[in-house]
């Protein structure tokens, strides 16, 4: 077979990104492949007579005379009797007789017979009888004229197209047929083979149906047929000698006069008359038969016709009923039959099965049938294959893309065995195509492909055909279907990695060997890719590129070294992927270099822009080394070589550069890598040095080198930028911004400094101190007028002033953080800032900003750095917390004299350590009314130690106050009663008192402060801005140890100064998270009146030498009473209003947050607290012990005053007066005493104010009684309304007992 007569295109329904599945289904499937069309005329015309069937038996015999004859009669009989026909004859036909039929044919250029020609007529008719027909043709008797143009061509065409039908291979004639003819004498042709067929042919063969009906089918029909073929087949041992015989080629057949035979040719004339339901009945008696005498060639016609009749009269039927029986046709064509032909018949049968499945658009069956067929031939194996393809896009409802994929890879693979090159390419194109995504118009999942084959292979009612036609209908209709099929094209990575690399390999070596390189290097190239390829055919296909690129290079160039000029490939091997990339500034210093924007809130450095892309991040000084970074990988399971590794750049001066022509050779020197071996699999990181040498920016485009140090190659490492959504177009397209990722600038102007951090630790105790030095040099030519620091847990790390040294300067001891002094006092009142900054950005050079609230904090910094300068910080870093911490610290360096107050963009260096915090102390703190005071309080401290074989000798404890001051309840010390043993605890008690010396001015205290600014932040367009005064706190010192620690020391009051901003902001944070933390510094004060902060200094006994502190801060001896509430009274005047509903509900929601945190608080308040005193008792004239009472009514409020009323209960009244529900024991007898005078007394007490009440007692006995039996009426007095809906009136009742001694003095 050829097809070269046929152009090989591309079907219709591929396109650039997958199959367009609508094309597909609306496509004629006789058009995708004209050669299996010139291939199923061939094969039906090379038909040729067969024993076991009478398709291609005689049936009526023509005999045709010319009138021009003198004896037309005579020359008829003639023909009649000749040799030929006679030897037909002699073959048989079972008894029938064959028709014959004479035809008298008149040339109209016979003029001279034209009146004769009837005469002549009649007698053939009454010597012949009724099968005789008379024909006049050739009634263009002139040539030149009398026939025009268009006539002519339209009778040519008639017979090259019979030729082209009959004949699709063979050549056209050089000779004009028909000449003669006209249109009128081909129109007589055509009506006298009709009235032939119509008068005679069909009826003799309806006639020869009634006679072999009436001989042989009906005395077999049902069991009386069956009874009968069984007696006589195991009975009459004469019968299967004189009806069958064996042929030439091996097989049984049975004689012309034989039943068989007979039944065979009575199926095959009433299937020729379509009477295909009758003729399907025959063929199934016939079966038997033939299956039982073991003729299988007999046998395997009858099944094929069996199959076919049930295909053509059958309305509804299932693929068993039908499949089946071609199935077994086939197979007994291959397997069973001897006769030469039988590969011939297998393919004719699966031919016609697969024409009948696509009448009736059955493509779902299709392919299991044209897979059967015999593989004697690659061309026919690749034509089966094919059209099993196209027969998956054309299965409903569900087309199966992959399966048309693989069954179109087949077919490539045949037609490569067959050399038809242009055919196995245009299949492995299809494929290709089909495996780069999914299909346009349907969208598939994973479980699809089970579904369709599920349903090609199950028993189940197919479709009837006329909803064939009708879905045939809506699929040919363009509109109707893009209505039920979304055209979308859903692309999707294949995870058919052989196929592809298959494909990819074939057409690449196709390509080779076409010349066509450019192509070749793509097919090849994408081979690589592929990591799941063996070794060997990894080796083979990096050989074949190799190769590839040598012969390209050698026909291009004409010598060897035109290699080397040849421009780089962009290939998949080494993988490296762009985004881990690194760019190190300096590579010799430790941390990271990056520009970057340091702001005065606390925040930590960020990067330019936010992280945008929009700029780089990274700059350095022109002369600086810059190291990059590659980690490459090789994904082949083969080693690789990379030769002359380096980076190919882009470069765009700037300043004073750009005026000058500046190439990235004279900008730039980057080195190379000589070589760079990978194995298998391997991953390795490369590093590439770029030396800038003058001012400009810098971009990296990708790695240059030679694989296998003969192939110039490339790889990208352009990464895209933030996707764009701001304009119409940006969203409903994808567009990047340019990204400057794997970029850096070079800048004249910027500083170079050399930052090291020595003796980091990794493991610390809680509260141990560890000293680390920070060394900054400056190795640039440009001075630095500002030098900052960051750190990211201000509460782990405190620092003393930077110092100048030289190189070799060692840094000088200076006594640590804890200074041990004698003349530390025990209290002392120190006036310190009370503004809350985050304490996270030290300035080391230059000035401190003057913004309120900054968090820049100076530590006497130097005024400048010099080239060629250099000096050293101590820093003290705690475990300020148990666990598992990263700690960040970032150094920071500008050489502008000014910037702005609230951004500075600065050069630099980032160090991170990770640091492992132990538990050593425990600390608690709990505080207990006093009974000796009520306006005092006892502090209970416990501490307790956590190390398994260490002891801790306690040395100090310090507390601030603004309010109280401490003293110990036992002033021992002795450090044994202080030494903390392994596993052991140990309790220190304080007395709390307000201090003597304070000044109680409610207006001026910070949290006064805090109300006034969280009305202004409510209620006020303008935002608060200022900052809380100084607060004056007291100093309370317990030292264990001759000498004590100045926590006045500026170094340690900042450190500790930190740990409280910490925790007071970590507590605003959860108690107030609709207030931004920006407005915090602005509105609330570090420490407030009432709070004690309290640290615990301790030493290590035994092992290294350790010290540390503990600290707990804002513990509130207080009333728990939230102040802010009052913030939420609106002004007077002055209230900003807002029309926008969102400002609305933002300020409704921090009133309802406030508002509801007070109440929870007012739940637990005591304000009033209740001391009882009892002077001499004196026994009166009756025997009774009258003694006077001084009661004591102190109020803990620093806000409000009481008006309270005070009921003195004697203890037989206690169930009259005390309400239900209230809990109010009493200890001794009910009658051992009882109040004398009045009992109740109305008076009022100042906020943080003593009233005394006056009163008696009288007692029966001398002895020890208890006095806690009283009742406190008490009613706020209000300098405002409060933001509450809550009343502060209380009722309170003693909560212990209070014994007194009765008696004389």
């Amino acid at each position: 077979m050829s097809a070269a007569c046929v152009e090989p295109a591309d079907p219709p329904f591929i396109g650039k990104d997958g199959v367009i599945l609508d094309a597909a289904m609306a496509d004629d499937i006789s058009t995708w492949a004209p050669w299996y069309t010139l291939f199923r005329q061939q094969w039906v015309g090379d038909m040729q007579p067969s024993e076991h069937e009478t398709f291609m038996h005689p049936v009526a015999c023509l005999f045709i005379a010319s009138g021009s004859e003198a004896d037309p009669i005579g020359a008829l009989r003639a023909l009649q009797t000749s040799a030929a026909v006679q030897r037909v004859l002699s073959c048989g036909d079972g008894g029938t007789k064959m028709l014959f039929y004479y035809m008298l044919l008149h040339d109209g250029r016979d003029t001279a017979a034209l009146q004769t020609i009837d005469l002549q007529f009649d007698q053939v008719r009454k010597t012949f009888g009724q099968n005789s027909a008379l024909l006049k043709i050739n009634t263009n008797t002139d040539l030149l004229g009398a026939a025009d143009a268009g006539e002519r061509i339209k009778i040519s065409s008639i017979w090259s197209s019979d030729i082209s039908a009959t004949r699709p291979l063979a050549a056209q004639p050089e000779k004009s047929y028909g000449e003669m003819l006209t249109m009128r004498d081909v129109a007589a042709l055509r009506d006298a083979v009709k009235l032939m067929l119509v008068r005679s042919v069909v009826p003799h063969m309806q006639y020869v149906i009634r006679i072999l009906s009436d001989q042989t089918a009906s005395e077999r029909r049902g069991i009386t047929g069956r009874l009968f073929s069984a007696g006589r087949r195991y009975l009459n041992t004469t019968s299967k000698a004189e009806n069958t015989y064996v042929g030439s080629d091996g097989e049984v057949y049975y004689r012309h006069k034989s039943p068989e035979a007979m039944l065979r040719r009575l199926a095959d004339c009433s299937f020729m008359l379509k009477d295909y339901r009758f003729a399907q009945s025959v063929y199934q008696i016939a079966r038997r038969d033939f299956q039982s005498e073991k003729a299988w060639l007999c046998y395997a016609g009858a099944q094929e016709m069996i199959g076919v009749c049930r295909l053509l009269w059958e309305v509804q039927t299932t693929k068993a009923e039908f499949d089946s029986v071609f199935d077994d046709a086939v197979s007994t064509y291959v397997h069973k039959t001897r006769t030469p032909r039988r590969h011939f018949l297998a393919v004719r049968c699966i031919v016609v099965y697969y024409e009948l499945l696509k009448h009736h658009r059955f493509y779902a069956f299709a392919p299991g049938a044209l897979l059967r067929g015999p593989s004697f031939s690659a061309s026919l194996t690749a034509l089966l294959n094919e059209q099993a393809a196209y027969s998956y896009l054309k299965a409903v409802p569900r087309p199966n893309v992959r399966k048309f994929a693989f069954y179109a890879m087949l077919a490539s693979q045949a037609f490569q065995r067959a050399h038809m090159g242009d055919l196995a390419n245009r299949c492995l194109h299809m494929v290709r195509v089909s495996l780069k995504g999914r299909p346009q118009g349907h969208i598939r999942t994973d479980s699809d492909d089970e579904k369709s084959h599920g349903k090609a292979t199950t028993d189940v009612k197919s479709p009837t055909r006329a909803s064939m036609d009708e879905k045939a209908a809506t699929l040919s209709q363009p509109a109707t279907y893009e209505a039920t099929v979304d055209k979308v094209s859903v692309t999707a990575k294949t995870k058919w990695t052989a196929i592809d690399s298959y494909i990819n390999h074939e057409l690449g070596r196709q390509s080779m060997a076409a010349h066509n390189f450019d192509e070749a290097f793509q097919y090849f190239m994408a081979l690589m890719g592929d990591e799941k390829t063996p070794p060997k055919l990894q080796s083979k296909y990096l050989q074949e590129l190799l190769q590839l690129f040598l012969e390209s290079s050698d026909q291009l160039s004409g010598d060897n070294d035109g290699r080397k000029q040849a421009s780089a490939i962009e290939l998949s091997i080494p993988s490296i992927d762009p985004q881990l990339v690194r760019i190190i500034m300096s590579p010799e210093l430790e941390g990271e270099d990056a520009m970057l924007e340091w702001r005065l809130d606390g925040s930590s450095p960020s990067k330019i822009g936010g992280g945008s892309g929009l700029q780089p991040s990274r700059c350095c000084s022109v002369g600086e080394v810059v190291a990059v970074l590659l980690v490459v990988t090789n994904p082949l399971a083969i080693g690789v070589t990379l030769s002359n590794l380096t980076l190919e750049c882009a470069f765009e001066a700037s300043g004073d550069s750009a005026t000058t022509e500046a190439t990235v050779d004279s900008a730039l020197d980057i080195s190379v890598v000589p070589t760079v071996i990978l194995e298998g699999e391997q991953t390795t990181m490369v590093t590439v040095q770029i030396v800038p040498r003058c001012a400009g920016s810098v971009s990296i485009l990708g790695a240059k080198y030679l694989l296998c140090d003969i192939l110039p190659s490339f790889k990208s490492l352009v990464l895209p930028g933030r996707r764009m959504n701001d304009t119409k177009d940006q969203r409903m397209g994808i567009v990047h911004t340019p990204d400057t990722t794997l970029g850096f600038s070079v800048n004249s102007d910027l500083p170079r400094l050399e930052v090291t951090v020595d003796d980091l630790p990794d493991t610390l105790m809680s509260g141990s101190m560890h000293r680390a030095c920070l060394r900054v040099a400056n190795s640039g030519s440009l001075a630095c007028h500002s030098v900052a620091m960051w750190v990211s847990h201000p509460s782990f790390v405190g620092i003393r002033p930077p110092r100048l040294c030289n190189d070799e300067a060692e840094l000088v001891d200076d006594g640590g953080m804890y200074v041990p002094l004698s003349d530390v006092k025990n209290h002392e009142r120190v006036q310190v800032p009370n503004v809350l900054r985050d304490y996270s950005t030290f300035v080391l050079v230059g000035k401190q900003t003057d913004t309120p609230g900054s968090s820049a904090h100076c530590v006497e910094p130097l005024g400048s750095l010099r080239p060629g300068e250099a000096f050293t910080v101590p820093i003290w870093i705690r475990g300020d917390r148990v666990g598992a911490h990263t700690l960040s610290l970032c150094v920071g360096a500008s050489s502008a004299a000014t910037a702005r107050k609230d951004l500075v963009v600065m050069r630099s260096r980032q160090f991170e350590v990770d640091l492992l915090v132990t538990a050593s102390l425990r600390v608690n703190a709990f505080v207990r009314p006093s009974a000796r005071n009520p306006r005092e309080r006892l502090l209970g401290v416990e501490v307790e130690n956590m190390q398994p074989d260490l002891s801790v000798q306690l040395v100090q404890t310090t507390f601030t106050s603004g309010f109280y001051e401490l003293v110990p309840v036992s002033s021992s010390k002795e450090s044994h009663r202080t030494l903390v043993g392994p596993r052991q605890s140990i309790s220190l008690v304080y007395r709390a008192r307000p201090c003597d010396t304070m000044v109680d001015k409610p207006c001026d205290s910070p949290e006064m402060f805090a109300v006034r600014a969280l009305r202004q932040f409510i209620y006020s367009s303008e935002k608060p801005s200022s900052t809380p005064e100084p607060i004056d706190l007291v100093y309370s010192n317990n030292f264990f140890t001759e000498q004590g620690i100045d926590c006045t020391h500026s170094s340690l009051q900042s450190y500790i100064t930190r740990s409280q901003a910490h925790r007071r902001r970590n507590v605003l944070r959860s108690g107030y998270p609709l207030i931004p933390d920006k407005y915090h510094s602005a509105m609330f004060p570090l420490f407030e009146s009432f709070g004690i902060d309290f640290v615990l200094f301790w030493s290590q006994v035994g092992g290294a030498e350790r010290a540390g502190h503990h600290s707990i801060s804002g513990i509130d001896l207080g009333v728990p009473h939230d102040y802010l509430v009052e913030g939420l009274n609106p002004p007077t005047e002055g209230a900003a209003r807002t029309w926008l509903s969102d400002t609305i509900h933002d300020r409704e929601a921090l009133i309802q947050s406030i508002a509801s945190r007070s109440e929870a608080a007012l739940r637990s308040e005591r304000p009033l607290d209740v001391l009882i005193q009892v002077e001499a008792a004196q026994q009166s004239d009756c025997s009774l012990y009258v003694a006077d009472v001084n009661i004591s009514v102190y109020n803990h409020s620093w806000r409000y005053g009481y008006q309270f009323t005070l009921d003195l209960l004697s203890p037989h009244e206690l169930d009259q007066f005390v309400a239900e529900g209230a809990k109010m024991e009493h200890s001794g007898s009910r009658a051992a005493w009882s109040w004398l005078d009045e009992t109740r007394h109305s008076s009022s007490v100042e906020p943080h104010g003593l009233t005394v009440v006056r009163a008696r007692l009288s007692c029966y006995a001398p002895g020890m009684i208890d006095v806690a039996v009283w009742r406190l009426q008490a009613s706020a007095i209000m300098p405002a309304a409060v933001f509450s809906s809550k009343s502060l009136d209380c009722i309170l009742y003693p909560t212990q007992p209070h014994f007194v001694h009765v008696g004389t003095v």
